[in-house]
């Protein structure tokens, strides 16, 4: 059974389909559209219509792709940027009638706990791992063992590129979270979400992107140090044409590793592992009714 999952996020659309066979998650297509749907939406709080249209084509090309693969099931889900705008429903009322896709807008919460299932269902653990899904507009946290901790934190790479955002000023808006670095001082650290990814992608040079090359793969505190002093100095035209880094997000990733940088200070991590399966893997288990959830 083929099975689809698109996210609509703050910063790009992204469209997995896959079948879950024998206990095993097969992709057979993944794809990412760089939409910038929460553009300027830091200042003015509403989503704005050429943002709007961008993601509406977007959207009719993933309706058109799961057509074509015939899939069974599938579920779109809208994060950060949707239910946070003051227009969302403006925007689900044209997507929904443009498309025919029935689109849902998810908590952080929610977000957070399908970003986990793909993480735990993809990497083997001997410890279960504290879990920070980095988007553009949010960053969700999430640990599934005992004593549970699901948190969303208004802060995104995109957010923080738009505001202007210093080291100290992503630090107190993780306060809450960082605060829980002695609990979490044995468990693996995994990122998922475009800027971790990306780190990784810059180390290998990827002139294409592998996700085989990526998931899995653990940087340092030092090589991602490396990497935001090298990308900060970098002027925009020259980060565009880098090995590894889509040119549309070559003016976001400097806040991004930024923040990645605070969240392993602020926890005590020497290293994180970077996983490529996420919130999509999530929704795919789900739907294929092969989880519990979290």
């Amino acid at each position: 059974m083929r099975i689809a999952a698109a996210d609509i996020g703050t910063n790009s659309c992204r469209l997995l389909i896959a079948e879950v066979i024998e206990g095993r998650l097969v992709s057979i297509l993944k794809k990412i559209t760089s939409t910038r749907l929460g553009e300027g939406l830091l200042e003015s709080g509403w989503l704005h219509p050429k943002a709007i249209k961008r993601t509406v084509d977007c959207l009719l090309n993933f309706r058109d792709i799961m057509h074509g693969y015939q899939v069974s099931a599938y579920r779109v889900v809208a994060t950060s940027a949707v239910r946070e705008a003051v227009n969302r429903e403006d925007f689900l009322a044209v997507a929904e009638e443009e498309t025919g896709l029935s689109i849902e807008v998810i908590g952080g919460e929610e977000e957070a706990s399908l970003a986990w299932e793909g993480v735990v269902r993809s990497l083997n653990f001997s410890e279960l791992p504290l879990v920070a899904d980095l988007g553009a507009g949010s960053t969700e946290f999430i640990y599934a063992g005992q004593s549970p901790v699901i948190k969303s934190v208004k802060v995104g790479a995109v957010k923080a590129t738009e505001g202007d955002w210093s080291r100290e000023q992503i630090r107190a808006a993780l306060e809450e979270v960082l605060a829980l670095a002695p609990r979490f001082r044995k468990n693996p650290l995994v990122l998922t979400g475009g800027t971790p990814t990306t780190l990784v992608a810059i180390k290998k040079g990827l002139a294409e992107y592998d996700p085989d090359l990526v998931h899995g793969q653990k940087l340092t505190y030092q090589e991602v140090e490396d990497l935001y002093q090298m990308l900060e100095g970098m002027p925009l035209n020259l980060r565009r044409r880098l090995p590894g880094l889509q040119p549309e997000r070559a003016d976001i990733v400097v806040k991004g590793v930024l923040i990645v940088l605070v969240i392993m200070d602020g926890l005590g991590k020497d290293e994180i592992i970077v996983s490529e399966s996420d919130l999509l893997e999530g929704i795919i288990w789900r739907l294929a009714g092969a989880s519990p959830g979290v």
